[in-house]
């Protein structure tokens, strides 16, 4: 238990920052806030949980991606550590999504489309890809490091994000 505890501790501490960080609604800095929301309420803080946990998501998978492609230099330990907490920060997905966190509900906070609720069932299979490849990805990386993972942290992670963002989310350009 006490390995567990320490594993996750990391991934807890950074959700915790970004969770206090001020962030507008869109996760943007600086962006105006959404007005008429109530903020307070349940689905607000779910849709802010989220936020976070997309922030921590974003930034380690972008660590492995820049590993991988060789856009940054390969640091053995971090390339490990990044895939491990890549894995546990997906596993955390399940509770991001409730009823009421989406763009309509949450109007101008909110990226998140209605489908996903109205296709429940697909949203959760690319959901699960997601973290199937995260923990592949973690699994390759803790066994044989980077030369073990580096295919799949390439080939898997950036499809399995936009498999649920181009469907399921919002565009803002």
């Amino acid at each position: 238990m006490n390995q567990l505890i320490t594993r996750f501790t990391p991934v807890a501490t950074i959700l915790l920052v970004v969770a206090a960080c001020g962030q507008a609604p869109d996760g943007g800095a600086g962006a105006p806030a959404a007005t008429n929301l109530d903020t307070e309420s349940a689905e607000y803080a779910a849709m802010e949980y989220r936020h976070g946990l997309m922030h921590v998501i974003a930034f380690k998978a972008g660590k492995l991606r820049g590993m991988a492609d060789g856009d940054i230099p390969v640091d053995e330990a971090v390339f490990v550590k990044s895939a491990t907490d890549l894995a546990a920060a997906t596993s955390m997905l399940d509770d991001a999504f409730p009823e009421g966190t989406d763009s309509v509900s949450l109007a101008g906070a909110s990226h998140a489309l209605p489908e996903i609720w109205s296709d429940w069932n697909a949203f959760v299979e690319r959901r699960t890809a997601m973290q199937t490849a995260a923990q592949t990805v973690a699994a390759q990386a803790q066994a044989g490091g980077f030369a073990a993972a580096q295919a799949a942290a390439a080939e898997q992670i950036g499809p399995a994000c936009g498999g649920c963002h181009r469907p399921y989310r919002q565009r803002t350009d």
